[in-house]
Order: C-alpha cells, then structure tokens, then sequence
C-alpha cells in the first residue's frame, strides 16, 4: 500500500514540474479605451503552480499600480490535470494618449505587450456613458512673500455617487500646510451640466524664497459600473463599482524674499493688524505700591498667533515692570486665519510723581497694499501720589520767609530772601555776618530746648512703662503694626497681578501675621478656615495645590486678589479662638 502511495507522489510531482516546464503566459485588458480618471484592470495567467509575484516596476512611468490579486485553480477533465495562476492588477494611468503597458516578466518568461487609449476628460463626455469625475485646484497667489499666507482650495466635482472617496492633501517642501475650516457642499453648473461639489481650503506658508512646487491633488474613489447593463431592475439590484483615480494640476509657487524696504527687527506680512489695549484701573492716578496692570492685545488677519512678535518692554523711570508670558490663539474664519497674541504687563510705581508711559509701535507688511505699515498704541501720562500715610516731601522754612522752592535758580532765590527779610539791613559785610551769628546762635538754644524736652518726656516714658507694665503690652497687643499690615497688603495684591505664586502666599501669610500677632497661621489651610469665605477658600485651595504641584507658571492671581481685598475686622473671639485655654484657667 505504502508503495502505492509512493507511485502516486512521484506521479503527481512529475506532473506539476512537465506543466511548469510548459508554461505559458498571456495577458489581456478588461477595455482597451477608457477616459483620464477611470482604471483599467491587467489579467496575466500562467498555466501550472507558481508562487512567483510578477514586477510592475516597468509599469510606473505611465501608470500607478493601485493593487494586485493573485489565485488559482486545478481542474481534472477526464484525467486530465489543468492547473493555471493568474493575476489581476489595477492601474490608473498617470496621462491621456496611447499608453503602453510593458511586458513583464515570470519565471523567466515575458507577458505580450499590450496598448491602451486613454482619453481626455473633456473628449470623453457623452450622454451615453457615466459623467467621469473631475477636480480642480488653484490659490489665491502664485508670487506670495516668505512666511506669507497662501489660500489653497481644491474641488471635486461628480454628477454619480461616490464610494470610499479619498483625497490627499497638498504636500510641499519647505512650507507649512495647514487645514482650513470644515469641507464645503453645494451644487454648481460645469458646461452645461449639474454637479455636485464638495470644496476644500488650506492655507500654506512657504518657509523658503524662491520656486516651491505644490504636486497636484489624487482623489481614488469607486463610481458605479452599469456601462454594459441597460436594464434599470438589473442595475439596480446587481450594481457594481470600479475604481477611479483622477489627478489634478501641480501648482508652483514664486515665493518673494523679506523685501528691503521693510526696517523692522522682526517680519510680519499680514493683510491687516491692530493694536488694542486695557488698563486697570482705567484713572490716570494711583498710588505708590499700587500695581497698574496693561493688557495689549496683537490681531492680525492672515497670520498664526505664533507668528506674531513677542514685544520687548523694559523698566521705566518710576516703575518697576513685571512682564507675564504671552499668549497666543489662532482662529479659523471663512476663508481666512485670525492670529491673536496677548501680553500681560504689571507697573509697580516706586515713587510719587507725573510720568509719562512711551507710545508702542508695531510695524508689519501689508500684503494686500504691498507696502509697510505701522500700528500704534498713544503715550498715557499717569499721575503718582504718595500711599496713604506715606509723609510728603517738604522743605524747611524760616520764620517769617517765604517756602523756597529747589528747583528755582539761585538768582530767584536770592532775591526772595531779600525781599522778605526786611528786618536784615544791607549794609556790607559786617551785617550779614552778624545776622549768620544771631540765627546760628538761635537755631542752638532752640535745639538745646527740644532736647531737654525729649529727655524729660523719654523719662516720662519710662518711669509709666515701669509702673504699669500690664497695660503698656495690652495697648502693644490691640494696637498691630498698621503700616506693616499695609505695606504687606499691597505687596501681596502687586504678587496677584503679576502671577506670581510663590510672592503670593508668602506676603499673603506676613499681611495675616499682622493682623492675627498673637494667633499665628500654620498656612493656607488654616488661613482660608478664619475667613470663612467659600469663593475666597476655593481660590487659595488652587493656590496651595499649585504650589505642592510645582505647576506655578499658569497660575492667575487676578481672582485671588480681587476676592481678598481686606481682612474681616478683629474681634475679641476672632483674635482668640484658635488659642487653647489655660489648663487652670481661673474662675
């Protein structure tokens, strides 16, 4: 039996090496016309098994291969073995005309060579065969300058369904491509015939001067195939689709460099920019140690709001400027970008005085005028008064003479002195050497004077803090630090508009220290369960976190210090009621 079986292998082994040896290769078309846009199916078959894949590397000068399929079969006729592989591969040809498909080879053996027509879409328009799909691309400009922004919309029109419809997107070297909006539907009339449309646009930024190429677009989809069939029940129930690929025109581009004319540090070719800007508070006076905080904001069409420029700012006389990071947005509008860009500016004033805040220019290039423009932002004058409690810079006074002003010269000042001393007579040297004596000699016995009294009054002092010490601390212990609690105040709120974490809870803590001296805080924690506020315990709950996160640079301060303006009044349970009692209080 084994022997049998041995016979029957060698047989059969035999069998499949005689047909392999005699194998021949033909190849057919499914059309040999078709219109630009639709694919052709290739058929090559090979009598007997092989499990060789034939080259379609000679194919890609006139044709993408969209895909390739490969079977067999065994039939046994009569005793007979027949035994055939074939392949079945999709091409949609790259051009219109008489296109060639190369032979190919197998097991060293070659396909014939085979010949296709390849119509023009224009040419191949009639009421006798399926609409083909077309597309179309185009920009707004072929000549845009580096970093400038090119529209490029791109449309498919069809007057059939369409099935796994898929379009590429433009691609290019040296350039940023970026999608615009959601995809456009609408119906539109092309020679004479209705057609559905469906509209795409991208906006391109070339990165580079000189010619930049923007390969055409591909669209592969399925249309349905009732080319053969003319009868409606049978179209309708045994409907097929065959694929189609259609190629639209490649697009280059002449991208101009910065020109000369522009004379700024930066480039920023826009089709418009403005300037706005907010102040808190909005009056042109405030005090020393209040901040005065400046939102600018940069909008520009055209352009991303990455590619707008960070403003440089410094320090201005009177000021001591904490700048934030900047912002930056883009937002999509029909047919267009919108860049935005926001800066954040805090002016802490460091002493009274009338200032005047520099007008800020922005210069762009207008690409719709050609030419260069400048926005600006007018100087404001601001108005800086001494704080609440802050002394007034004066200057001293002689009995009976006129305030004397320092910024006078020394001429005016001479004959002030003059005309107001009447009681001095100009009668040379000797006079006025006299009259130096007389004030030199007053201006001792009436410093003499003062300084007894200040040591009798020290002495004072002493002996009633000696006698009653009890309540000299009582008085201490309900009188705080006022001017500490201020000044930590307004450090505290400078630290909220200028986003400053860290600088926010330790001068937040000091200003409570102050105000609770005999209750001390243990943190945060504990400072938002003494104000007993849920908005104000929310905000230093975020506080807190950001700060055990390490996450501070995000942080804003604006709500914390517009909630914290003052701290609740003291009271007599409030000072206390975080203080343990005595263990043997009294009764």
């Amino acid at each position: 039996m084994k022997k049998y079986l041995v016979l029957i292998l060698i047989a059969g082994l035999l069998c499949i090496i005689t047909l392999h040896a005699n194998a021949t290769l033909t190849a057919h078309l499914d059309r040999n016309q078709i219109i630009e846009g639709e694919t052709v199916l290739l058929t090559i078959e090979a009598s007997g098994q092989t499990s060789t894949m034939p080259s379609t590397q000679a194919l890609n000068e006139d044709f993408d291969v969209m895909g390739m399929i490969s079977g067999s079969r065994i039939n046994i006729i009569n005793g007979r073995i027949d035994s055939r592989t074939t392949w079945t591969i999709t091409l949609a040809p790259k051009r219109s005309g008489e296109l060639t498909i190369p032979a190919l080879t197998i097991n060293d053996e070659q396909t014939p060579v085979l010949f296709l027509q390849v119509s023009e879409t224009s040419a191949g328009l009639s009421s006798d065969t399926n609409t083909p799909v077309f597309i179309e691309a185009e920009v707004d400009k072929t000549d845009p300058y580096v970093q400038g922004m090119v529209r490029y919309t791109m449309r498919v029109f069809f007057a059939v369904d369409l099935v796994q419809g898929n379009l590429s997107e433009p691609k290019a070297e040296n350039a940023v491509v970026q999608r615009l909006g959601e995809d456009r539907e609408y119906q539109a009339m092309h020679d004479g015939k209705p057609y559905h449309v469906i509209e795409r646009e991208f906006i391109i930024f070339p990165q580079t001067s000189g010619n930049i190429m923007i390969p055409g677009p591909i669209l592969d989809a399925q249309i349905p195939d009732n080319i053969a069939r003319r009868d409606q029940f049978f179209d309708r129930m045994f409907s097929s689709n065959r694929p189609i690929r259609l190629r639209g025109e490649p697009i280059t581009l002449d991208v101009r460099p910065r020109p000369d004319q522009n004379t700024s540090q930066y480039w920023l070719p826009a089709e418009s920019v403005e300037l706005i800007e907010d102040w808190q508070p909005e009056d042109n006076q405030i005090s020393v140690g209040d901040p005065l905080t400046r939102n600018i904001t940069i909008r520009a069409l055209g352009v991303t709001g990455e590619q707008l420029p960070d403003l440089q700012f410094s320090d201005i006389d009177g000021f001591k400027l904490y700048p934030d990071r900047a912002q930056s947005d883009t937002q999509n509008l029909q047919h267009n970008i919108q860049g935005e860009k926001t800066l954040r500016l805090a002016y802490m004033p460091t002493q009274p005085g009338t200032y005047t805040l520099p007008a800020l220019s922005l210069h762009w290039w207008d690409t719709r005028t050609d030419q260069e423009r400048s926005t600006t932002l007018a100087e404001r004058r601001i108005e800086v008064i001494p704080a609440a409690g802050q002394p007034q810079r004066t200057f001293p006074q002689t009995p009976g003479a006129a305030a004397i002003n320092p910024n006078e010269n020394t001429t005016q000042q001479s004959a002030q002195m003059a005309d107001t001393n009447q009681f001095f007579t100009d009668s040379g040297t000797t006079n006025r050497t006299s009259t130096s004596s007389l004030n030199h000699d007053g201006w001792f016995w009436t410093s003499l004077v003062f300084a007894a009294l200040w040591l009798i009054t020290l002495g004072l002092w002493w002996r009633k803090r000696r006698s009653s010490p009890e309540n000299t601390q009582q008085k201490k212990t309900q009188t705080p630090e006022a001017a500490n609690s201020r000044k930590a105040r307004k450090l505290f709120h400078a630290a909220c508009q200028a986003n400053d974490a860290q600088q926010t809870r330790h001068y937040i803590l000091q200003w409570a220290a102050t105000h609770w001296p005999q209750s001390p805080l243990s943190g945060l924690e504990d400072l938002a369960s003494r104000l007993d506020d849920p908005a104000i315990s929310a905000a230093l709950t975020t506080l807190d976190r950001m700060l055990y996160q390490g996450n501070n640079e995000n942080w804003d301060g604006r709500e914390l210090g517009k909630l914290l303006i003052k701290l609740p009044e003291q009271n007599s349970k409030a000072t206390d009621k975080n203080i343990l009692p005595g263990l043997y209080a009294k009764s």
